[in-house]
């Protein structure tokens, strides 16, 4: 009886240490993946400057470049949205009577107690539209 219950508190000793050492040798590896994920990450400056072999003066001129580029992408983009918010503007009409028609076709093919729970769809669909538009705003 002393040797079956030895065999099994062995037994269940190994299944415990099996599961500490490979939640331990999990850990390491993810802890691993996480640094080698952080030191693949590019930085195309710091990249170009070891590639070219630059020196300081250099590198700081490519800091410099790199700052003016980043700075007129900003303004371009900046340029863009505004573009596309007054063209969206300007064709919203265009939208909403498209969206309008549409939704006139739908009704017509609807049962009246599906046009009640389209109408219900609709508000809900505005609403959520709503939040979409100031949270954008903000």
């Amino acid at each position: 009886m002393k040797s079956k219950t030895s065999a099994a508190l062995l037994l269940i000793l190994t299944f415990l240490l099996g599961g500490i050492v490979g939640a331990v040798s999990y850990s390491l590896y993810q802890h691993e993946v996480a640094a080698q994920n952080s030191r693949s990450r590019r930085n195309p400056m710091r990249d170009l400057a070891k590639a070219l072999n630059l020196d300081s003066q250099q590198e700081e001129t490519l800091r410099q470049i790199m700052e003016k580029s980043r700075d007129r992408y900003r303004a371009l983009d900046q340029q863009m949205r505004r573009q596309y918010e007054t063209t969206r503007q300007e064709m919203r009409p265009q939208y909403d009577a498209i969206r309008t028609e549409s939704r006139q076709e739908i009704r017509q093919i609807l049962r009246e107690d599906q046009k009640a729970r389209f109408e219900e769809f609709l508000k809900e669909m505005a609403k959520q539209r709503r939040e979409r538009e100031s949270k954008s705003s903000q």
